[in-house]
């Protein structure tokens, strides 16, 4: 389930991976767009390993049609698509889930982790589905009362942060302009009074002591 909608994700024109092969467990991608190659490796787990476990595994099982890449290592991807049974067993995997992801040897490294409740909510979705799940702004509102819920928001928002070749969706139209969340930043902060005094202070070239002496006084 998990694994094909990371193939669709990859394989789609805006990717423009293509599958090479699947060697125990891992599944090898290339990208070659005229100088630009990138390569993806994706694993599936239910538990994780040491790191080396993964440096040293794909060294030796590479295709040699990649391996023969000079770009390969420092243009590689791992996904590690971890199965977790609850996202509550998240906390008993977090330690090595950020060793695997802080490692700085041979490529980088994602741990995309799902529950079992996630993938039951997945069930004839694909990559477009969840595009437009992120661009809902109800389900965003019910996924910040309780992001730790399974839930179709709280997958899609994992998948797009932890796969690095796809971009979160964006509703531009929705978007409040950057004077627009400042001044509801201000408005939130009770800041709205000392910004209109500071810029006061910043257009007025005469004396400012008056200005400041209020400040002094707030």
């Amino acid at each position: 389930m998990i694994k094909g909608l990371l193939k669709e994700a990859a394989t789609i024109d805006d990717s423009g991976f293509v599958f090479i092969e699947n060697i125990e467990g891992f599944s090898f991608y290339k990208k070659i767009k005229e100088n630009n190659k990138r390569f993806l490796i994706v694993y599936e787990a239910d538990s994780l390993q040491e790191v080396n476990y993964y440096n040293n595994t794909i060294k030796y099982i590479t295709p040699i049609e990649i391996k023969s890449e000079p770009a390969f290592e420092r243009n590689s991807d791992l996904i590690i698509l971890l199965n977790l049974k609850n996202l509550g067993d998240f906390n008993t995997h977090e330690q090595k889930i950020f060793s695997i992801e802080e490692d700085p040897y041979y490529f980088k490294k994602y741990v995309l982790y799902y529950s079992d409740e996630e993938v039951n909510l997945l069930a004839n979705k694909s990559i477009s589905d969840l595009r437009e799940v992120i661009l809902d702004r109800n389900l965003f509102n019910a996924y910040k009362t309780n992001p730790n819920y399974p839930s179709l928001y709280s997958f899609a928002a994992r998948f797009f942060i932890k796969v690095p070749f796809l971009h979160v969706p964006v509703n531009e139209e929705e978007m409040p302009s950057i004077e627009v969340m400042l001044k509801e930043s201000l408005l939130a902060n009770d800041l709205v009074t000392f910004d209109d005094n500071l810029t006061k202070i910043i257009n007025d070239k005469g004396d400012h002591s008056k200005i400041l002496k209020e400040f002094e006084n707030e």
